[in-house]
């Protein structure tokens, strides 16, 4: 019998409906291959961030995720270049803050040695995303004149920002200095004064030892007063967040000016050993900004 123009047959009809079930089931897969490929890949990505650079240990400092307020944000600075700066426009940039001033006798040319290590790792690697930024917490004597003297003298990589507009006078009245430990007031500066308080620096006047230090730069007069203040180290994000604080005093090892080490009253300016062990070190400080930006540093 011819089945020509008729239905086909059950056995048939039966090929033509599997057929069918056949082409859709590809189908189906065809347009699964999408899904299961983009699953794919968010669990890969997953699995990277699994592998995360690791948070810094609470003996170098502490992990914090703090909106950094537009007072602080608006404060105004002079680098030593006398140019005009504020933490807003570091917006999108990750920065470093240290503290430090000119006329320290101790930790500051210490500190001032970690960051020329810091920023010389930075400069290595080409990376431009990471300022950093000394700021000066003695602005009554630390012009922009003064600390371009400063960081030529040590041959400074970095900016160093002292506050701008008016600084009050250091003052160390006789009643002060009769107390067991003599704090003065002045040096106050509402602009520096903004980030002391939002990072928690503790900044107060001081005597000089006796006999007082000579400054080193000309005219090489004799100090009238002295600034104890916290040591450290503060980085904020690209997104403007206060991430990661270091309370702890600069751990050096190497070599700082012979002019600063004859200030501060040191027979050598190269130090074998670390200098304050178990404080901050730059490699400490990278590490951090590593885990901050998330980059291998």
């Amino acid at each position: 019998m011819v089945v020509t123009n008729h239905l086909p047959s059950i056995d048939s009809f039966t090929l033509c409906i599997l057929l069918i079930k056949g082409w859709f089931m590809k189908t189906q897969i065809k347009y699964l291959i999408f899904p299961i490929s983009l699953t794919l890949a968010l669990l890969t990505a997953t699995g990277a961030n699994a592998e995360s650079i690791a948070q810094p240990p609470s003996s170098v400092g502490t992990a914090t995720t703090v909106s950094v307020p537009a007072k602080v944000l608006a404060a105004n600075f002079l680098d030593q270049n006398g140019m005009r700066h504020s933490l807003a426009e570091l917006k999108g940039s990750t920065a470093i803050l240290v503290p430090l001033l000119t006329l320290c006798g101790d930790t500051c040319p210490f500190t001032s040695a970690n960051m020329l290590k810091i920023q010389q790792a930075l400069s290595d690697s080409k990376i431009t995303s990471i300022k950093v930024i000394g700021i000066d917490v003695d602005p009554y004597r630390d012009s922009p004149k003064r600390l371009l003297a400063y960081t030529k003298l040590i041959g400074a990589n970095f900016q160093v920002w002292t506050a701008a507009g008016k600084t009050t006078v250091p003052t160390l009245t006789k009643a002060d200095l009769a107390k067991k430990n003599p704090i003065g007031t002045g040096d106050i500066n509402p602009n520096l004064l903004a980030i002391e308080k939002f990072l928690g620096y503790s900044v107060n006047v001081i005597p000089q030892g006796n006999p007082p230090a000579t400054d080193w730069m000309a005219p090489y007069e004799k100090l009238t007063y002295d600034i104890n203040h916290s040591d450290g180290f503060a980085i904020i994000d690209s997104t403007q967040h206060l991430r990661f604080v270091s309370g702890t005093l600069p751990a050096f090892t190497g070599t700082i000016s012979k002019t600063l080490a004859n200030f501060m009253g040191s027979s050598t300016n190269v130090y074998k050993s670390p200098v304050y062990k178990g404080g901050w070190t730059p490699g400490q400080a990278i590490q951090a900004l590593s885990w901050v930006t998330q980059t291998k540093l």
